[in-house]
């Protein structure tokens, strides 16, 4: 009786976690020379996606001589193809060299239709970001 129970258990937990959907992490990490800024996602037909959290790591270090250092670094999320009106940014967060940081809207009020999504980062080198989403079915 016991091994049946535990087994109705186990099934329902997988269940559970199944309809609740998948957890994906996506990392883009800006190179020392501030090239390979972007991270490509997909969210695939029948499901959307809701952004979980993102952390970015920042460097306060200029990509060159030439330049001044960064005092604030963002990561955002936005289309992955330019239209006549630009690229849409969906979420941007940013983080000053204070310590401050900053969003653009709430993360946990973004949600993504199936497309294909560019997780970016800022000019800084080796500043990184991930990214944490949630993929459901509609």
């Amino acid at each position: 009786m016991k091994k049946l129970f535990s087994l109705a258990a186990l099934i329902l937990l997988v269940g559970i976690v199944s309809v609740s959907g998948q957890n994906f992490k996506y990392t883009v990490k800006a190179s020392a020379d501030c090239t390979n800024r972007t991270a490509e996602f997909t969210v695939p037909a029948g499901k959307t996606a809701k952004l979980m959290a993102m952390t970015i790591i920042p460097t306060w270090t200029s990509c060159n001589a030439s330049q001044t250092a960064p005092t604030e670094v963002w990561a955002r999320v936005r289309t992955s193809a330019s239209t006549s009106k630009g690229n849409t940014v969906f979420y941007k967060k940013t983080i000053a060299h204070d310590g401050g940081t900053s969003e653009t809207t709430p993360i946990q009020d973004v949600k993504l239709m199936p497309g294909t999504y560019i997780l970016e980062i800022s000019s800084a080198p080796l500043a990184e970001a991930t990214l944490e989403i949630k993929v459901v079915s509609n």
